[in-house]
């Protein structure tokens, strides 16, 4: 899958979470009347809403990847962070809207207008920074959790932008939040796509076997190349390739490639070397897998 395509899939998985919350979300506000509290109707609002979308958010590296083993840990992790996220932002959206109210504004119209839809985008904003953070903590990456901060805050904040002002723009339209969910999840998805790519510092596309065609964006500073589960780069079905055989290293530009066992051979260009920094279009082979590097 190139890196175009996974920025796609990214996108249309937010569209599918986005459309799987609609109903549930549907029900539960049908049943407002019925909490103890709003604060209680709030939190749990936010609970599902995170969790759906955190869930599905949470499959993309392991569909992306054709790696099914990480596709269901993706999930759970996405429901709990998704939840958690889901909770804190709804309950922080609350927060500034008691703060906005009082500093702001003192009428009920420029409430409805402004108040009320300023504070419940940056409700959503710290909805879309949870969800955008789940594959970082399912890798525990450092890396992947920042570009997940940024693209999940941008795509929450001009989801949120979309949900709140649909439903004050088209009152009527029974629909509106459905759409503004879609627009939500998209946004999400499309934007650590596009905050992946621009803190990658490169990609490794591999040119034979069953896998042909696949683009690995390095984001992490450490990324494990092998057969094994474990393997962030995983070539299961190639030949001569260790459980874990090669380790890239990134940092300051450049890209270290190096031999995780003497006995397990990295050719660069068809030299077999143990340690090199990989240069533009080098032809990387680990075992049958042959890689080009290149900058994206």
């Amino acid at each position: 899958m190139s890196t175009l395509m996974r920025k796609l899939v990214f996108g249309i998985i937010g569209l599918i979470a986005g459309l799987a919350t609609w109903p549930v979300a549907e029900f539960i506000l049908s049943l407002q009347a019925a909490f103890p509290s709003y604060l209680v109707f709030t939190i749990t609002v936010g609970v599902v809403f995170g969790a759906i979308m955190g869930g599905f958010m949470g499959s993309i590296e392991g569909i992306t990847l054709s790696v099914r083993s990480r596709i269901m840990p993706g999930i759970v992790t996405g429901v709990l962070v998704g939840a958690i996220g889901g909770a804190i932002g709804f309950l922080i959206g609350q927060g500034a809207l008691l703060l906005i109210s009082d500093q702001f504004f003192h009428s009920n119209k420029a409430m409805q207008s402004y108040g009320i839809p300023i504070s419940r985008t940056i409700g959503w904003g710290f909805l879309g920074f949870f969800i955008g953070i789940v594959e970082g903590v399912r890798a525990r990456s450092w890396a992947k959790i920042k570009v997940g901060m940024a693209g999940g805050i941008v795509g929450g904040l001009l989801g949120g932008f979309a949900i709140e002002y649909l439903r004050l723009l088209t009152p009527a339209f029974s629909y509106y939040r459905l759409i503004g969910l879609l627009i939500l999840g998209f946004l999400i998805g499309l934007f650590y796509g596009l905050f992946e790519k621009r803190f990658s510092q490169g990609v490794l596309k591999l040119l034979n076997g069953k896998l042909k065609g696949k683009e690995y964006l390095l984001v992490q500073k450490s990324i494990h190349i092998g057969i094994s589960d474990k393997s962030d780069i995983q070539l299961a079905g190639y030949k001569n390739v260790a459980e874990s055989h090669a380790l890239l290293k990134s940092g300051k530009g450049d890209v270290i490639i190096k031999s995780i066992q003497s006995e397990d051979r990295v050719i660069i260009n068809e030299v077999n070397v143990t340690e090199q920094t990989l240069k533009f279009e080098d032809v990387v082979q680990i075992g049958a897998a042959k890689f080009l590097f290149y900058y994206k």
